[in-house]
């Protein structure tokens, strides 16, 4: 019984709370025919009325017709400004690619960490023997992975070999 209660009046608190966050919602009183110019007639009324309303339906659309824009016009227009943003992306892209010196890669080297700290006391060690930059990379949640900056691939095993020789560590590829 008690559980019962504690469901509605949990339900009854919901409701409220979205009634006073998003508000009593409006509802519109005319339909959405009559906005469009379509009258409905009762089933009394003779055809021939309904023939007169659709003959003056008919007689206001070009109206309309011609006050709506020229929306293929506008599509158009929209694409073509797409275009001109993705190639200048690009442009800049390949501009701040030239501009930079040649940015290090990072080669992991230790088997993963658990914990972000723990990599990173790894590093700080690392650091102060060999003198190399050394990153923490996370790979995902609870995985991270100790890397040393390199040039290119000649400095992979030379920062190997210095590693190994600074801290006693069997390092694989020296």
């Amino acid at each position: 019984m008690i559980r019962l209660l504690g469901a509605i009046t949990g339900s009854a608190l919901a409701v409220a709370a979205l009634l006073v966050l998003v508000g009593v919602p409006q509802f519109k009183a005319e339909p959405k025919d009559v906005e469009r110019g379509v009258v409905t007639l009762p089933r009394r009324a003779k055809p021939v009325i309904e023939e007169i309303v659709a003959d003056e339906a008919l007689t206001e659309q070009p109206a309309i017709a011609a006050a709506e824009p020229d929306i293929e016009a506008d599509i158009e227009a929209d694409i073509q400004a797409i275009e001109e943003i993705a190639v200048a992306d690009e442009m800049i892209a390949s501009v701040t690619e030239a501009l930079q010196p040649n940015s290090p890669q990072w080669y992991a080297f230790w088997s993963p960490f658990r914990s972000e700290i723990a990599a990173s006391g790894f590093i700080t060690q690392l650091q102060r023997v060999t003198g190399l930059d050394y990153r923490v990379v996370k790979i995902k949640p609870g995985v991270y992975e100790v890397a040393f900056a390199y040039g290119d691939d000649e400095d992979i095993p030379v920062n190997l070999s210095q590693i190994s020789a600074a801290t006693g560590l069997d390092m694989p590829g020296t």
